[in-house]
């Protein structure tokens, strides 16, 4: 299947020196027969075409944050310190860039404490992985860790009723969140189920925090914008302080209390398994001097 990434100036100019190709060569043709073949002989190279963009689809996977320096094979670690925060963990380009631009959004909100900043990041590296995205379906889910994510709103049903159940993904969300958060059956619990960097979830939720932001009624009548990264960012910062100021926040003194704070507010409480979650993610990430 085709993938898309995108490279920066510095690497199109390694990618350059590496192939001996000048500012006049194709380097995305020839990306694409450098990456499908690493092996291409130099003369199959496209030395007639300018290229126009960065956006370059291949056919293998993207390296995560690693990238060549020289021909002889050796690598240059890209992992990235913003602030006082060092990103330490294993991401891809999509996810530096993304958490990049929340670190940057947190100083603009004023949340500049460094501890405060590990802390919500470790919440949503939980939640999306830095990739907003739509609630997945439960269907590969056991049934007993259904009834441990959603308790007393299975009760009623038998494991046979929920194996069927969770094989449809709209009917499986209409009656998870058929009441959440505002939500009125029918579609809504589908329609409003977890989204963004987040996971918000609830129509009461998608319109208040679309007036938050600025954005009136728009998240209600177009769910999915919650999972474009710059409003997901907005989302997600405003859902942490619940539009309070970050001075209100506790005196943080290590990652750790921080993360457990976020995962309370997240959750709605101190529920210990996204306590866990979020501290095992707070792993990724170091608050220097």
């Amino acid at each position: 299947m085709s993938k898309k990434f995108i490279i920066t100036e510095n690497e199109r100019r390694e990618i350059r020196k590496l192939y001996s190709l000048n500012e006049d060569d194709s380097l995305d043709k020839n990306l694409q027969k450098i990456f499908n073949n690493p092996n291409v002989n130099l003369s199959d190279l496209d030395k007639t075409e300018k290229d126009v963009t960065t956006d370059v689809s291949v056919d293998k996977e993207q390296p995560d944050n690693k990238e060549v320096e020289k021909s002889s094979g050796e690598t240059k670690d890209t992992r990235i310190e913003n602030g006082k925060v060092k990103i330490t963990g294993n991401f891809d380009n999509e996810q530096l860039n993304n958490i990049n631009f929340l670190i940057d959004e947190m100083n603009k909100e004023g949340i500049t404490d460094p501890y405060a900043q590990v802390g919500i990041l470790s919440v949503i590296k939980k939640e999306s992985g830095f990739k907003p995205k739509s609630e997945v379906s439960y269907f590969k889910t056991k049934v007993a860790r259904l009834r441990k994510l959603f308790g007393k709103r299975l009760e009623k049903y038998s494991d046979d009723e929920l194996d069927e159940l969770k094989k449809d993904e709209k009917k499986f969300f209409n009656l998870i969140y058929a009441k959440t958060v505002g939500n009125q059956g029918g579609d809504d619990g589908y329609n409003y189920r977890g989204r963004g960097f987040n996971q918000l979830t609830g129509i009461k939720n998608y319109e208040k925090y679309g007036n938050m932001i600025g954005m009136g009624n728009q998240l209600v009548e177009n769910p999915d914008l919650v999972n474009d990264p710059k409003i997901a960012a907005k989302i997600a910062l405003k859902f942490f302080t619940k539009g309070k100021s970050p001075s209100e926040f506790p005196e943080f003194t290590s990652k750790e209390d921080a993360a457990i704070k976020f995962a309370d507010i997240n959750a709605g409480g101190g529920v210990s398994s996204h306590r866990d979650s979020a501290l095992k993610a707070s792993e990724n990430f170091e608050v220097v001097a």
